[in-house]
């Protein structure tokens, strides 16, 4: 009894962690988006994802070659149209499980091949999700409870969604967000001082210009600190013009 219920929440999980995997992917790939992850931030959910749905489905597989109810072989859960329990809806399940396998190895040996051949071998997502849901809906033992059917149906809908969406952007493509250096934000460099003589900073305002002309012999010298007085002469001069004008 205890196998047959850690088998059944391992399929259930498998299939949820699938799920999260094909629709994070979808998600991260489209415009709308894309640009609130940063792509290496992206991969190693996807990847996590993966990772845990692939080892909840292998202890799935265990518990069904354990369990004494229905009696298992391992040709039946490897070789697809072999079990003599439901041949069609477990033929579906075992091709998922090599789509899905087969996805999450190329991932992890993405670097030894081009991206163009990783992205055709990664198309093969989608179609692990459907026949996962299609082999929980005809063979899952938990299918005719109403949250679980309630549960495939959501899932499915909100996988058509992207899908759609992600048709809908394929000539965009997503602005990826810069992932944060672990050292912190980088520092501004000091300013270099200049050598340059500091120049005006008001436009306006010009400077006095310079007379080159030599300067009159009655002018008085540069380094007088004492009052500048007016040549004798022209004194006189002035003197003479008010005495006129208050004669007349």
């Amino acid at each position: 009894m205890t196998t047959w219920i850690v088998l059944r929440a391992a399929g259930i999980g498998a299939y949820l962690m699938l799920f999260g995997s094909v629709a994070f992917g979808l998600v991260a790939t489209s415009a709308p988006f894309g640009k609130r992850y940063a792509k290496q931030s992206g991969i190693l959910i996807h990847q996590f994802l993966s990772t845990v749905g692939l080892v909840l489905l292998g202890v799935h597989i265990g518990g069904l070659l354990l369990d004494r109810y229905v009696r298992f072989t391992p040709r039946d859960v490897l070789v697809p149209g072999a079990s003599t329990y439901r041949p069609f809806a477990v033929a579906l399940g075992i091709l998922g499980m090599y789509a899905m396998v087969m996805v999450l190895v190329s991932s992890w040996v993405r670097r030894r091949y081009s991206a163009k051949l990783w992205r055709r071998l990664h198309l093969a997502a989608t179609p692990a999700f459907i026949l996962a849901l299609l082999h929980g809906l005809l063979a899952g033992a938990d299918a005719s409870r109403r949250w679980m059917y309630l549960l495939y149906v959501l899932t499915a809908c909100i996988i058509v969604f992207l899908l759609v969406l992600r048709g809908m952007t394929v000539g965009l493509r997503p602005v990826r967000a810069t992932q944060s250096s672990p050292s912190g934000p980088p520092r501004s460099r000091p300013p270099v001082p200049s050598s340059e003589p500091p120049r005006r900073s008001d436009p306006e305002l010009p400077a006095p210009p310079v007379s080159l002309d030599p300067p009159p012999p009655d002018a008085p010298p540069l380094w007088s600190t004492g009052p500048v007085e007016a040549p004798p002469a022209l004194v006189g001069a002035e003197v003479g013009e008010v005495r006129g004008d208050s004669a007349s």
